[in-house]
């Protein structure tokens, strides 16, 4: 059983992309709502994103940069929560975070597909 959860767990992170429109279709199915589908799919998904950057970083460059994301992230927060207090005046972190999760996905499903880009064409030139 153990086995199954890991081949799942590294199909997710080795084929982010397929597995978003997998999670959405099945999201779309189970509520019977386009909106809520697709922010459902993007929680879920968010960290499996950032995860196949840090996988996608070690592959190509063949070290983990996984403390370096971590402060990214801690920095895109800190950064959305300043950003609410300036507009808004009051810090509601539930909003905050979630405009800092949707931008992460944003954010680290770009990166994924530079550098899986990056990736073939530095490994098809060294051929």
């Amino acid at each position: 059983m153990t086995q199954v959860v890991a081949y799942i767990l590294a199909a997710i992170i080795t084929l982010p992309i397929p597995m978003t429109f997998v999670t959405y279709f099945f999201a779309r199915k189970v509520l019977k709502n386009k909106k809520r589908s697709l922010h459902v799919t993007v929680n879920i998904m968010t960290a499996f994103y950032i995860l196949a950057v840090n996988a996608t970083i070690f592959v190509v460059f063949e070290q983990s940069w996984l403390s370096y994301i971590f402060i990214l992230l801690i920095v895109l927060l800190g950064i959305f929560v300043v950003l609410q207090w300036k507009y808004k005046e009051e810090v509601v972190f539930h909003s905050a975070w979630k405009g800092f999760w949707r931008f992460s996905f944003l954010l680290f499903s770009f990166v994924y597909i530079g550098l899986t880009i990056y990736g073939l064409a530095d490994r098809l030139l060294s051929m």
